[in-house]
């Protein structure tokens, strides 16, 4: 019994440790989705630039200690149809938000201003191709991102 216990508070130890850290506070960041746009991007972030004045900020990005992005879009600051593209669908009452996820299908090279606002170490350099979830607030979307 005691056994148990102390592998029940070790996997509780682990899982503390394991939850993301930030290493510096966010920075403020205007995101262009690629998919269905102007940008010549098949889908996931077009563009990514530091916005220094608050009303051309859409989002905010903030780099983990786990060597991930973390990005707070703003749904108040984006369009419906910028919604869509994030999405992939319209959410509704009976859209199911644990399995919206956000579709990176191209490797996107990190500007060097952002990367040094970020302070990304020197190999950290783009946001890699994948499906990551997306945590849907009444305020944001929450995504993720892994860096390489």
């Amino acid at each position: 019994m005691k056994n148990l216990i102390t592998i029940a508070l070790l996997c509780l130890l682990t899982s503390a440790y394991s939850q993301e850290e930030t290493i510096d506070p966010p920075i403020d960041t205007q995101l262009g989705i690629g998919k269905w746009s102007d940008c010549f991007r098949r889908g996931g972030i077009c563009t990514f630039t530091k916005s220094n004045e608050s009303k051309t900020t859409n989002s905010q990005s903030v780099f983990n200690k786990d060597q991930t992005l973390t990005i707070y879009i703003h749904r108040d600051q984006i369009t419906p149809v910028e919604e869509f593209k994030i999405l992939g669908e319209e959410l509704h009452e009976e859209t199911n938000l644990e399995e919206l996820t956000f579709l990176m299908e191209e490797e996107l090279e990190l500007p060097e201003e952002e990367r040094l606002a970020l302070k990304l170490p020197e190999y950290l350099t783009t946001i890699a191709v994948g499906e990551y979830p997306i945590k849907v607030t009444e305020k944001e979307f929450i995504i993720t991102l892994k860096l390489e």
